[in-house]
């Protein structure tokens, strides 16, 4: 589900729940690195923005080192648990990081999480 689809409280209930698991991965130095060298991006913020876009080359180093924040977040925002996420189908977890991919509003938020790390 998309962020702009939640009420307000719904939304802060959710941010506060996705804080913890967007710090986790906006904090790992080796995968700014990994990141730097596949995406060709300046700083940190604009890293994690070109790499929701281009999903396709950053899923498989998330999911190594990230994980269980990656299936934190799916669970989070589709009202479900981190155990009925590794369980589902993996089709249906691929739809829901690329509908978290195109969600703007969430990447903003997700860029806002980055931006005090975020070295030049």
């Amino acid at each position: 589900m998309k962020l702009s689809e939640f009420s307000t409280d719904r939304a802060c209930d959710v941010l506060c729940a996705l804080t913890p698991y967007i710090s986790n991965i906006a904090i790992d130095t080796e995968l700014a690195d990994a990141l730097k060298q596949k995406l060709k991006a300046n700083t940190y913020a604009e890293m994690l923005v070109v790499g929701a876009s281009k999903l396709n080359k950053i899923a498989p180093i998330l999911l190594k080192t990230h994980r269980d924040d990656v299936y934190g977040i799916i669970a989070v925002l589709n009202d479900t648990t981190v155990e009925a996420v590794g369980e589902q189908n993996i089709i249906v977890t691929m739809a829901q990081i690329r509908d978290i991919a195109k969600d703007k509003e969430l990447i903003a938020f997700f860029r806002s999480c980055a931006e005090p790390g975020e070295s030049e």
